[in-house]
């Protein structure tokens, strides 16, 4: 029997262990640089390795392919060989040896669309501050009619009292889980990137570093 290694910033793994369905949502809110995005890729590649699932990619606006998670799911698969050679990725999308499938969409004017989509199995929400509240309800009415399903959001707080503030933050809802992840707790944050981090902490006013790198 083969085993694999999978590599996460320490603070990620008690997210990422329990099994599929043991949450309905998995949150993940903090600055840049915090790997977020590239650890949600890597854990949806292999949930859909190890069992066939629809995984939908949300965001609020995408004018393109280019502007989803589609390259982030990409870099993820090409880091692991197994996963390459289990994942055809096209130029717009991206589908796994046993069946597992990955749907792109944007939300904004595109509700009904969404209400549309059957059997979705697990749900990525990327920049999650922007999404309303409109499409949040439209979401989840979607989502949660499979077993097991669940919704992993993440976001960069911007405003108190957004809708994914309300959601996660204020009001936690019963089956979440939900973690704040800055740069310091990413043991692969990149050097260059730390270097980008310490010019702005010289050149940028107080608040907006805060929001940037730290999540405020």
């Amino acid at each position: 029997m083969q085993t694999a290694t999978i590599d996460l910033p320490p603070k990620l793994v008690p997210l990422f262990a329990p099994a599929r369905g043991e949450f309905r949502y998995r949150a993940m809110h903090g600055g840049r640089g915090s790997g977020k995005s590239f650890s949600a890729a890597i854990m949806a590649a292999v949930c859909g390795y190890a069992e066939p699932l629809r995984i939908l990619c949300v965001r609020e606006f995408q004018a393109s392919i280019g502007q989803s998670f589609h390259a982030e799911l990409k870099a993820a698969i090409d880091a692991h060989p197994w996963l390459s050679a289990h994942y055809d990725v096209g130029v717009d999308y991206i589908r796994g040896a046993n069946g597992t499938e990955f749907i792109f969409r944007g939300l904004r004017r595109n509700e009904q669309s969404i209400k549309s989509l059957a059997k979705i199995d697990l749900t990525i929400v990327e920049e999650a501050e922007d999404i309303p509240e409109s499409s949040w309800l439209a979401l989840e009415a979607t989502v949660f009619r499979q077993p097991k399903s669940e919704i992993w959001a993440l976001w960069n707080p911007k405003t108190e009292n957004s809708p994914v503030d309300r959601r996660f933050r204020r009001h936690k809802p019963d089956g979440a889980y939900v973690i704040e992840v800055n740069w310091e707790d990413n043991v692969f944050f990149p050097k260059a990137l730390n270097d980008l981090r310490l010019d702005q902490q010289k050149s940028l006013d107080p608040a907006v570093y805060a929001w940037v790198w730290e999540g405020a």
